[in-house]
């Protein structure tokens, strides 16, 4: 736990401003497989319920299957966030904890929905291997409204085989002056 503890915050204070990812590009050509549609279940939790015995620094506050937007099939996951005061530091963390080959895999591609009148910065990781080898595939600014982001995983090719946590992490500055939240779908792999 504090291998995952200390990663996050070099990562939350490596990431502040630097949030170089494009959303919306091209999507590249490639034999496409889901990976996640919400379809058939939510292995995915929230950074809450246990994380603040490290300090109040994660307001997830859930990660709900939902049928109010969706970007293939009928569900996406919403993931909530508590109302945060001004000087609370800004995390918001959810993962999906599984062993998965994801061998051969040039890209993932994740569709997003952000109903909020708010920018969130989003990180996007996985953690591979029984060694804690954790692979930041990249960070974003994700605007109102629905998008997609495309990240390269051909740098941790080697680490693929074996993932066994994605992570979606939001280290978004400022306060919410209410609860919050924002939705994926159709997390898919490209070969």
């Amino acid at each position: 736990m504090k291998k995952i503890i200390t990663f996050l915050t070099i990562l939350m204070l490596s990431c502040a401003g630097i949030f170089a990812q494009e959303v919306d590009g091209d999507i590249p050509d490639g034999a496409s497989f889901v990976f996640d549609g919400f379809e058939n279940g939510n292995y995915w939790i929230w950074a809450g319920f246990d994380w603040h015995q490290y300090g109040d620094f994660c307001y997830a506050s859930g990660a709900n299957i939902s049928r109010e937007w969706a970007s293939e099939g009928s569900h996406s996951l919403e993931m909530t966030i508590d109302e945060m005061p001004p000087d609370a530091k800004k995390a918001g963390i959810w993962f999906y904890d599984g062993t998965n080959d994801m061998s051969g895999s040039k890209y993932i591609v994740m569709d997003f929905y952000n109903p909020e009148d708010i920018t969130y910065y989003i990180d996007i990781a996985i953690q591979a291997t029984s060694g804690w080898n954790w692979c930041d595939l990249g960070s974003f600014a994700l605007p109102k409204g629905e998008h997609h982001v495309v990240l390269s995983m051909e740098k941790f090719t080697e680490r693929l085989y074996d993932v066994k946590r994605v992570l979606i992490y939001n280290n978004t500055a400022g306060a919410y002056p209410k609860d919050a939240h924002f939705f994926v779908d159709n997390i898919r792999l490209i070969k």
